[in-house]
């Protein structure tokens, strides 16, 4: 084998293994990134908790210091402060339940997006791999094509 040809497989072969190794460090960015995406849901998850624990913790705050009022004012069994303390349980409910909506729904958000970022990471190896395998195969072709009897213009004599 001439020295050209030898140059031209080893350069496949390189150019091969730097495509390959280009995929899987793409594919390590896209799982890095996608656990920081993780991350961020679990943080995101401990915060919805939070805020809703906030929020109820506000409410019973709230309700202890309108029984002490209306203790005080010697209304505490009056029947609109009684549709008033269950109006104000009904808001708290609800402030709670969205809170925990919206967090549910950023949670799944962060979710979808770790697992496209793998999946783009996984897509990037795999391309790697092929244009590894492309950029032998080529090289594969050219030194049998210029070491071929039949490309010195021989072919169909």
């Amino acid at each position: 084998m001439d020295p050209f040809t030898i140059m031209a497989l080893a350069s496949s072969a390189l150019s091969a293994s730097a495509a390959i190794a280009q995929g899987k460090e793409a594919k390590a960015q896209k799982e890095a990134e996608a656990q920081q995406i993780e991350q961020e849901r679990q943080q995101t998850i401990i915060n919805t908790m939070q805020k809703h624990n906030d929020r109820l913790r506000e409410f019973d705050n709230a309700e202890d210091i309108n029984e002490s009022l209306f203790a005080f004012m010697n209304r505490d069994d009056d029947r609109s402060l009684k549709a008033f303390r269950e109006n104000e349980k009904l808001i708290a409910s609800d402030d709670a339940r969205r809170i925990d909506t919206q967090g549910l729904y950023r949670g799944e958000q962060l979710r979808l997006q770790a697992a496209s970022a793998r999946r783009a990471g996984r897509s990037a190896e795999k391309m790697g791999y092929l244009n590894g395998a492309v950029s032998l195969l080529g090289g594969g072709m050219d030194a049998y094509k210029y070491s071929s009897p039949s490309s010195s213009g021989t072919r169909g004599r």
